[in-house]
């Protein structure tokens, strides 16, 4: 009996130690199931957006510096001390306005002489046709007294030119330069005294490259801006395109005409040219979604609670946006902001989510749309 009570509590102490192990290798892996579920990564949070469709204008731009479309230097015809200068550095002047005079005594008498010498050859002359005509005088003396009077005719007209150019006038409507000249400088042979421009019209050339050549021809409309006035755009259209492409730059030039009728272009002024080629409607995401590396571009969308990198290809930049050529549709969702550690794959809570109106979704409301 002793013996059979003996065998039962064996057969117990053997159950406990069973159970026992049972429990601790359940316990066992039980915690490492939450360690392997402790270690997994926490999902990144992120904002998202949608793409948007814009009108998008395709164009060209280029550099340039303006010129007045007319701009001489005024320089005397003649040498001479100055006797007047009847107007100041600046001011607009009209054609035929004198700018400076030169003291002209001695053209004056000169023109007086030739004067009285053309009047005496005329009546010479008219006296010995008139005695021809009445035969009482030879032929050579006609042609001798003709010769005399074209020989004054001809000293007259130089007389009437020397003295013209003792007095430098304005050769058509525009501003005067600097005027650092004063009465009694002497003024030599090619002196330049101002420049005189007329900037009622600017004109601005511009480097393309050559593969706008057969889409850019005179009449296109241009937008000028400059530094000089950032918040304003200037009118213009163009004037010329070379004939040719340039060997070495591979790029050819167009002139273009601005209106300046308000005078607030001056030459020298630098300016930037844009010429709307044509206008479609395209793709656009936020700036802020866009990652670059190198020569690529990719943003994340989301799909399925998961980021998925997404190579695109951007176009023209739109303010605060870029057009997107390919890689996107309206429908896919992109993330803005919370990006910055993000993997191809990765898990992703939405924060929040802006559609295409402007406005953002809560948490729970994203959630629902991409149920």
């Amino acid at each position: 009996m002793s013996k059979v009570f003996r065998v039962l509590i064996g057969l117990c102490v053997v159950a406990a130690c069973a159970a026992a192990g049972l429990w601790g290798t359940q316990e066992i892996l039980s915690q490492g199931g939450s360690g392997e579920a402790a270690s997994a990564p926490p999902a990144m949070r992120v904002e998202l957006t949608r793409p948007e469709t814009r009108q998008i204008e395709d164009r060209v731009s280029g550099v340039g510096t303006l010129i007045p479309v007319r701009s001489v230097e005024l320089v005397p015809a003649a040498a001479g001390r100055v006797t007047g200068v009847p107007v100041s550095s600046g001011e607009e002047v009209t054609e035929g306005e004198i700018i400076v005079q030169l003291d002209d005594r001695a053209a004056r008498a000169a023109l007086a002489e030739a004067e009285a010498t053309f009047a005496e050859a005329e009546d010479a002359f008219r006296r010995v046709e008139e005695l021809t005509d009445s035969n009482a005088a030879a032929e050579a003396r006609l042609e001798e007294a003709r010769a005399a009077y074209r020989r004054a005719e001809a000293a007259l007209m130089m007389a009437r030119a020397d003295l013209e150019d003792h007095t430098l006038v304005a050769p058509f409507d525009g501003v005067l330069g600097l005027i650092d000249i004063d009465t009694g400088t002497f003024l030599g042979e090619g002196m330049a005294v101002t420049r005189l421009s007329d900037i009622s019209t600017m004109e601005l050339t511009v480097s393309l490259p050559e593969r706008y050549f057969d889409r850019i021809g005179v009449g296109q409309a241009v937008n000028v801006h400059t530094p000089a006035y950032p918040q304003a755009e200037f009118a213009g259209e163009v004037t010329v395109r070379a004939p040719e492409v340039n060997l070495e730059t591979r790029s050819f030039n167009i002139r273009a005409e601005i209106d300046n009728a308000d005078g607030r272009l001056v030459g020298g002024m630098f300016a930037d040219a844009e010429i709307v080629l044509d206008t479609y409607e395209g793709l656009a995401i936020a700036d802020d979604a866009i990652i670059s590396e190198g020569l690529a571009s990719y943003v994340y969308t989301v799909a399925d609670g998961a980021a998925v990198r997404t190579e695109i290809e951007p176009g023209q930049s739109l303010g605060a946006m870029t057009e997107v050529r390919e890689g996107l549709d309206l429908e896919d969702r992109v993330v803005v902001a919370g990006w910055d550690n993000l993997t191809d794959g990765a898990s992703v809570e939405v924060v929040e989510e802006v559609d295409e109106s402007g406005e953002a979704a809560s948490q729970g409301d994203a959630e629902a749309n991409t149920q």
